[in-house]
């Protein structure tokens, strides 16, 4: 049984979402850490501060194995646009353009998520 080459596959949609999501993660920790630094005088927030850096850094690595795994199955993301509303993403699935949009709940609850399971790995 062969994969019908227009139509992308749950893995394949799995890979580009998070590939999208996570610099926007990356994004949200620059930020985060940086407020929690004008509190650097307290232990509490110097603990928050090294967990969220080890989450930042663990996510670089992520992205690598991603983007390997992208240029494997042959999927390239064309555009991703942010609005009020959430995440546009246009994305290209062995020679075939397709694209998806995530509500900006789904964006939040996703990256929870993933969160919720970096902090059970690290």
């Amino acid at each position: 049984m062969s994969i019908n080459p227009r139509v992308e596959a749950e893995e394949d949609i799995q890979i580009i979402k998070e590939y999208t999501l996570l610099p926007i993660l990356l994004n949200m920790l620059v930020r985060d850490i940086d407020e929690l630094k004008i509190y650097k005088d307290k232990l509490v927030f110097n603990h928050v501060i090294f967990y969220l850096m080890e989450v930042e850094d663990s996510i670089y690595p992520q992205l690598q194995s991603l983007k390997a795994e992208m240029r494997k199955r042959d999927i390239k993301v064309l555009n991703t646009e942010m609005n009020a509303k959430g995440i546009q993403v246009e994305y290209k699935v062995r020679g075939y353009i397709h694209q998806f949009t995530m509500l900006r709940s789904l964006v939040k609850a996703e990256l929870m998520t993933t969160l919720m399971n970096m902090r059970r790995r690290l």
